[in-house]
């Protein structure tokens, strides 16, 4: 394997190391048989990992009813690492022995299977996994090149030149990357970038939550998505919902060109909602507002505003301030309560005017609307004079009628209108 050999040669016991089942091996049999293990005379796979943890705990609990007896309940057995290789045999370690596996090895521990081309397994619950490292626990795989597993803290520290975790429809890439397998929980370090779907993540360091698919990114985390970009120092982001929660320094561009700022919030992709709760502002194409909290929904481009509410709409020259509002992106409408007061300004003439009351509603008047409204509003006029002019003539005069061929030199549908403007 590309690990294993020069990785347990600089041991110094691999080339000089005897298998199991030689004579000057015998006396470490009894050993490895007392922790468990099942000694081969020729090598020799070991079967599915699933089939020897069975075994083990069919043996260990007739042992257990054995032992007790009478006494009561079974004593609690040991967890040690299950495991199993096609050649296993003992090298030299410091003061004491370990053992080399070689060749198809898989440990089961915690839920948790490992593979890999070959490891060193110190003690029962310590390892060391060398080649094609593969760690599986429900739905996450974890790949590497070399793993140092402690099962008395059940944490995996997985090292590579590019360490991949897979978890359904996402996949992170980082460097160094530690997972418990009891917790579920992964920490990966110096740079870390996930990807889901067609969002990615990139930060320094970071924490990946598995029972509920939750990235969490720290310091210089950027987001690249269909609906924003984002970047920040800390943002909690779930795999499947996309909803993501942010914190300190979050700058945020939407598809809109809409700009926002927050220093804690949330974004909820279902309802395409912004929360900003401390620190919120934005900035678009013709407006900047400020407020303590705010709820944008971006797409109909309306923003509920609350606290220390500040809007200047640079278009019309027009500052507001209050403490509870909401605001309009188009056409620039705003409504507030709670000490509302408006400025309008002229830069051009150094004049403005100051307004305040209980409730204050700011609407914009376009002229080129209001044409539009007016010509349409005609139109409709016109073509139901024309309808109701249809309908009269159309009247044929009934038998017996006493005007019947008579003609008055104005038309009915005149004298009619007449007598409605009457």
């Amino acid at each position: 394997t590309r690990l294993a050999g020069p990785g347990l040669r600089r041991r110094g016991a691999l080339a000089s190391a005897p298998l199991i089942g030689s004579r000057d091996s015998q006396a470490l049999l009894p050993v490895l048989a007392e922790a468990g293990h099942e000694v081969l005379e020729e090598p020799a796979a070991l079967g599915h990992v699933a089939e020897l943890v069975e075994g083990r705990a069919r043996r260990r609990e007739e042992h257990g009813v054995a032992r007790t007896g009478g006494r009561g309940a079974a004593q609690p057995e040991k967890k040690v690492v299950d495991l199993k290789a096609d050649v296993m045999y003992p090298i030299e370690f410091r003061d004491t022995s370990a053992v080399c596996l070689v060749g198809n090895v898989a440990f089961y521990h915690s839920g948790a299977v490992i593979t890999c081309d070959s490891a060193v397994r110190y003690s029962e619950k310590h390892m060391e996994c060398f080649g094609n490292v593969l760690i599986n626990k429900n739905d996450t795989y974890v790949y590497g090149d070399r793993a140092d597993y402690n099962g008395e803290t059940h944490v995996a520290n997985v090292y590579s030149d590019l360490v991949k975790v897979v978890d359904g429809d996402a996949t992170l890439y980082t460097y160094k990357f530690l997972f418990n397998t009891k917790t579920n929980v992964g920490e990966f370090a110096d740079g870390g970038v996930v990807t889901n779907r067609e969002n990615q993540l990139e930060s320094d360091r970071g924490y990946y939550y598995a029972n509920d698919r939750t990235v969490i990114c720290v310091d210089r985390v950027e987001i690249r998505s269909e609906e924003y970009d984002l970047t920040g120092d800390s943002v909690v982001y779930n795999l499947t919902t996309d909803h993501a929660y942010y914190f300190r320094h979050t700058n945020i561009w939407n598809t809109q060109g809409d700009y926002l700022y927050a220093d804690r919030g949330s974004y909820d992709k279902g309802g395409e909602l912004y929360t900003v709760t401390e620190n919120g502002y934005i900035l678009t194409e013709k407006q900047e507002v400020w407020s303590d909290s705010i709820d944008y929904y971006k797409l109909a481009g309306h923003a509920v505003l609350r606290g220390n509410i500040q809007i200047d709409d640079t278009e019309h020259k027009v500052l507001a301030f209050g403490d509870f509002g909401e605001y309009w992106k188009e056409p620039g409408n705003a409504f507030l309560t709670r000490r509302p007061a408006v400025v309008s300004y002229d830069t051009s003439q150094g004049d403005s005017l100051f307004m305040a009351a209980d409730s204050m509603f700011l609407y914009t008047i376009d002229p080129a609307r209001l044409r539009a409204d007016s010509l349409r509003a005609a139109a409709r006029a016109a073509d139901s004079l024309r309808t109701d002019s249809l309908r009269v003539d159309s009247l044929a005069p009934a038998a017996g009628d006493s005007v019947q061929g008579v003609r008055p030199e104005a038309p009915i549908v005149a004298a009619r209108r007449g007598s409605l403007s009457e």
